[in-house]
Formats: structure tokens, C-alpha cells, sequence
């Protein structure tokens, strides 16, 4: 069993390269995700059965009562789904609630911490290639029109994928900068070298992509540099100036490849001008308008006609805030289950952290978090997010061996 869980992870890492061939090779349906989805539901369920489970965090509960409550409404919705698509719904979080059953029962050995720790390295290294072919050849990898968006041929606007566009439209900034902190808290941890090379990198990536919140997810992965060195007035210093450094090598690097910053900043960073023209500005007033009418239990779906009418008026193709659009679909009854899920699921990797003294997990979820301010989608099912708390377990057990060594000396010496 543990073969098999160790292959099916290292797999999620190879995702990118799977997902092509899931999608353009064979041409199977729906994403690679998804598959995953279906086997960890059944790895799940064989694991329970077959495994003496002694660890089911707290913060799982949330998650499983939100399941349950997401599948009534599921009963209950009109919308007439295919029965895989109807069936994927309806395991897509208990699948998430066995994997995580899965990742705190399993003993993860420093072999398979290693190895992983080398395929995110090499990731890393890869799509940071990609997205720079990507600003002269934006059909490199490309899966936009399967997913059948609109590409946008100014390249100052469009959204680059980099490896990860075969996976998902969102496993960029939910997927890669997770797994860039998971890998930057190691080497912080552990003292590894490169860690300003590696940065560098995901920096590339993450400003390439032309999208905002995973610029600013890139800004939130490097303060863990601040955690793990002190914050200290010389910390802040060099922290500012690794900046400023960074910055400057970015700028020029970007001039000298044809990529003007300042057309940039005008065209994508603040191409509306001010925030109340941002459509999550005015997403606002379409929320206190619909929230009252459906404030316990929600809509039970993620759009009714007259919200994606409200929301066509604005420039958006919804309520493009990810916490207030799960009040409006959900209600505060199911927005209590979700958001007590991801609360206590941050409290218990910082609580850890504190312990452990590795951030790298802790920082990948603050990034998902705050995704939801802009993005709507809210499963935590990607690689990224599943090897954050692959690590953060990795590291519990550490703490919990070197704890017991420490005792067993102490008795020695006494």
C-alpha cells in the first residue's frame, strides 16, 4: 500500500507532463485532475479499511460535514449534469478529506522527501523556461482553447500557464507558487543553497503569468525569508534589498528580451486606472444586493441566471471574489463549514510551524487564501496544496523523533 500511495504522489508531480497527454494525446475528458480525484477516493477507502487510522485532524471535520452539505444541495439543483461530471461533484471533497486521512497516517521517509524535493526543483527550473518561450511564442503549450478561452493576443494581458496549463486554468497560482514555498521553506530550513536562484525563478514565472494575485502569492512566498532569518532591522534590510536587487535584474532582463515593464504596469498592473473600476471592486454591490435574498442556506449553485446578468453589467462573468461568492452560493451555514475548514486547517500548519520551525507549508495555504479574494474555486485538490501538508507531516515526525532522541540522551545522562 505504501508503494502504491508513494508512485500515485510522485505522479501528482509529474502532472504537467500527464496532463498533456490526458488532453491532447488521448484526449480524454474533463482534466487530470479530475482522474485524480476518482483515485484517491478509492486509495482512500482502501487505505481506511486496510490501515489502523490513528490520526483524524480536527480540522478535517469541517470538511467532511461541508461535503455532506455540499452534496444535498448537489440533490437538489437543477442543473443537469453528465453522470461522471455529477459523480465527480459529489466525491471531489471526501476524496480531499480520505487524502488527507491518507497524508497524516502515512510515515513519509526521507528518501521520498528527497526525491520529491528534486522533481520540485526540476519543475521549478522548467516552467520558468516556459514562460519565457511563452512571451515570444504564446501558442508554446497553450491550452487555452481546450479549456475554450479566449486568447488574447497582446502580450502584455495574456495569461501564461507556463507547464501547468494542460492541468487546470488556476494550477499556476494554486498548484506552482504553493509548491515554490513548500521548496523555499526547505531550503531555508535545512540551510540548502540556491535559495535566491530558485526565487528567482518563481519570480519569473509568477510575473510572466500576467496575473495579478499570483504576483502578489509570489511576494507572500519570499516574506518567509523574514520568519526564518528574524525579523531583525538588518533582516528587513537585506530583504529590501534582494527587492531592489531582483528588481532591477528582472527589469533589465525583460528590456533586453523585447518585454517593456512600463507598458506592463500600464497595459496589466493597473491597466483600469483605480480599483473602483476593477470588477472585484463592483463585485461588491452585486453582493449586498443578492446576499439577503438567499442569506442562510444560498442558491445551491455557483451562478443563477440573474447574478451572471448583474455581473455581464460590471465587465465579469461572475461575483469575482471568492469568499463573498461562496456566501451568496452556499449561504452562511455552508460558508461556516468551508470557511472553519480553511481557518482551522491555517491555525493547525502555523501551530506546526511554530513547532517544527518550517514555514514552507504554512505560507503555501496563506497563498491560497488569499487566491480566494480573487479567484473562485475553492478545493484545495492540487499538487502544490497536497505536498504542503505531505511536508508539513514529514516534518512533524522529525520533530516528534529528534523529541524522543533528546529524552532518550537526557535519561542516559542521568
Amino acid at each position: 500500500m505504501r508503494k502504491t500511495l508513494y508512485n500515485t504522489f510522485f505522479a501528482l508531480l509529474f502532472s504537467p507532463v500527464l496532463a498533456y497527454f490526458y488532453m491532447v494525446v488521448f484526449k480524454l475528458p474533463k482534466s487530470i485532475l479530475h482522474l485524480f480525484t476518482f483515485i484517491f477516493f478509492i486509495l482512500g477507502l482502501i487505505f481506511i479499511i486496510r490501515e489502523k487510522i490513528k490520526n483524524i485532524p480536527r480540522f478535517s471535520w469541517f470538511l467532511l460535514i461541508y461535503a455532506i452539505y455540499r452534496i444535498i444541495w448537489l440533490q437538489y439543483s437543477n442543473i443537469d449534469y453528465h453522470p461522471l461530471t455529477q459523480l465527480y461533484y459529489s466525491i471531489l471533497y471526501f476524496s480531499t478529506f480520505l487524502l488527507i486521512i491518507i497524508i497524516y497516517n502515512t510515515h513519509f521517509s526521507f528518501s521520498f522527501i528527497s526525491k520529491s524535493k528534486r522533481l520540485i526543483s526540476f519543475t521549478i527550473i522548467l516552467a520558468s523556461i516556459a514562460s519565457i518561450i511563452q512571451v515570444f511564442d504564446q501558442n508554446f503549450l497553450n491550452a487555452w482553447d481546450i479549456f475554450k478561452f479566449e486568447m488574447n493576443e497582446n502580450i502584455y494581458q495574456f495569461r501564461r500557464s507556463s507547464i501547468f496549463g494542460y492541468v487546470n486554468t488556476n494550477a499556476l497560482g494554486l498548484s506552482y507558487i504553493p509548491l515554490g514555498c513548500v521548496y523555499i521553506g526547505y531550503l531555508l530550513k535545512s540551510k540548502k543553497g540556491g535559495i535566491i536562484i530558485f526565487t528567482l525563478l518563481i519570480g519569473i514565472t509568477a510575473f510572466l503569468s500576467n496575473a495579478r494575485y499570483i504576483m502578489v502569492s509570489f511576494i507572500i512566498l519570499t516574506m518567509q525569508y523574514l520568519i526564518y532569518r528574524k525579523i531583525r532591522f538588518q533582516t528587513i534590510i537585506k530583504y529590501i534589498s534582494y527587492i531592489i536587487i531582483s528588481s532591477i535584474l528582472i527589469y533589465f532582463t525583460m528590456k533586453s528580451m523585447g518585454y517593456d515593464p512600463i507598458k506592463f504596469y500600464n497595459e496589466r498592473l493597473f491597466s483600469e486606472g483605480s480599483i473602483e473600476e476593477t470588477t472585484r471592486y463592483k463585485a461588491i454591490d452585486n453582493f449586498i444586493y443578492f446576499f439577503p435574498k438567499n442569506t442562510w442556506l444560498g442558491t445551491g449553485v455557483h451562478l443563477t441566471d440573474e447574478i451572471k446578468k448583474a455581473s455581464y453589467h460590471i465587465g465579469s462573468s461572475q461575483i469575482h471574489i471568492g469568499y463573498l461568492s461562496h456566501l451568496i452560493s452556499y449561504g452562511i451555514v455552508g460558508s461556516f463549514f468551508l470557511f472553519g475548514f480553511w481557518f482551522s486547517l491555517a491555525r493547525y500548519l502555523y501551530k506546526n510551524a511554530r513547532k517544527t520551525k518550517y514555514w514552507g507549508s504554512f505560507f503555501a495555504y496563506l497563498t491560497f487564501f488569499w487566491a480566494q479574494a480573487t479567484l473562485v474555486y475553492y478545493p484545495i485538490f492540487f499538487t502544490g496544496l497536497i505536498f504542503a501538508l505531505i511536508f508539513d507531516k514529514y516534518f512533524q515526525d522529525q520533530y516528534i523523533i529528534s523529541k524522543l532522541h533528546a529524552t532518550e540522551l537526557s535519561g542516559k545522562n542521568s
